[in-house]
């Protein structure tokens, strides 16, 4: 899929004003992660449904870091997990596989944030995930899926496995390995990603603690996923996505490149 760059126009023209859009939008979300969360090295990525283009979809190189995305160096894949456009870059075999994989079988997701931090390792290493005992934890009380670390998650067959276990949820804990989080936009899985990422680091430095964890009522908790853990409640007019653009728009402006 590799092309002279010499003779080839910019890709900014070679892509309509909408996918452009995306590719800046995605390429801000990725590096504002890494602003906020300790990521792994070049192992984490977001994906994000091209409009219009329902089985196309954009994701990070496998040769940077989330700090060096750009709108012209993400990949563009379809569903099936084949490059469809060229470019001097390609994404891993994790990323594309687990990506395809999850939007093929999830028509509804349009964004997806796979990330490694410290916080979500280590709720991935304890039994029982993630406990409701904060606000931020409480919005996705019963609303997660559970992947258990034994197939090969960088093949075909292990992202099918991986999607199959993502079920009608839009949050899943694969253990031992980090967290997926989807949304219906790119703004909700990342707005929805930041709280996940909250409630782990405070199950951590909690349970650390030593002492004994309050753990609300099952009725007080499902009462705030009900209210706070909504799908589709969250999109690009939210006030945590416009804000966070504009950040995006201070600390990295060569986003956009």
């Amino acid at each position: 899929m590799k092309h002279d760059a010499a003779v080839e126009a910019p890709l900014r023209e070679r892509v309509s004003a909408e996918e452009w859009r995306l590719r800046c939008e995605l390429a801000a979300a990725h590096r504002l992660i890494a602003h906020f969360v300790s990521v792994d090295l070049t192992y984490n990525h977001i994906s994000a449904r091209l409009p219009g283009e329902p089985r196309h979809f954009l994701v990070k190189a496998d040769n940077v870091f989330m700090e060096q995305v750009t709108a012209s160096n993400l990949v563009k894949y379809d569903v099936d997990g084949k490059q469809v456009m060229g470019s001097a870059h390609k994404a891993s075999p994790a990323a594309y596989n687990l990506h395809a994989a999850v939007l093929k079988a999830r028509p509804d997701v349009v964004a997806a944030v796979h990330t490694h931090s410290p916080a979500n390792l280590a709720v991935s290493a304890q039994k029982g995930g993630l406990r409701p005992i904060t606000q931020q934890a409480m919005r996705f009380y019963n609303r997660i899926a559970y992947y258990p670390n034994e197939v090969d998650d960088t093949t075909p067959e292990g992202t099918a496995a991986l999607a199959r276990a993502l079920g009608d949820k839009w949050t899943m804990i694969l253990e031992n390995h980090g967290a997926l989080v989807c949304g219906t936009s790119l703004a909700e899985a990342y707005i929805y990603h930041h709280f996940f990422e909250l409630a782990c680091r405070a199950q951590v430095g909690a349970l650390a603690g030593g002492a004994e964890v309050i753990v609300p009522e099952p009725g007080v908790c499902e009462e705030r996923a009900k209210k706070f853990g909504r799908i589709g409640q969250y999109n690009h007019q939210s006030r945590d996505w416009v804000a966070s653009m504009a950040l995006a728009e201070t600390l990295f402006p060569g986003h956009k490149e």
